[in-house]
């Protein structure tokens, strides 16, 4: 049942995708300090910047984890804050 939840999800989550790409196809540069892009999509822009949010959240999440264990095995008391 689980995995028909989740793939019910995912085909959700992918036709909002579609559609938001569909209707965001206008062209705009990225402007950082004195840096500018060429003109992409905004749906590529707000997709990369996702991307690199979830991979930002997951090293965080990783290197959390991580830490718990290293204090879990050295016996140590206090885990929480990191």
């Amino acid at each position: 049942m689980i995995r028909y939840i989740d793939l019910v999800l995912v085909i959700i989550f992918i036709a909002v995708a579609v559609i938001f790409t569909a209707q965001n196809s206008k062209l705009v540069n990225v402007k950082f300090l004195q840096f500018e892009s060429i003109k992409f999509p905004i749906s590529i822009i707000v997709f990369f910047a996702v991307i690199i949010g979830i991979i930002i959240g997951l090293i965080y999440h990783f290197y959390v984890v991580y830490k718990i264990k290293k204090e879990l095995k050295n016996g140590k008391e206090k885990i929480w804050p990191v």
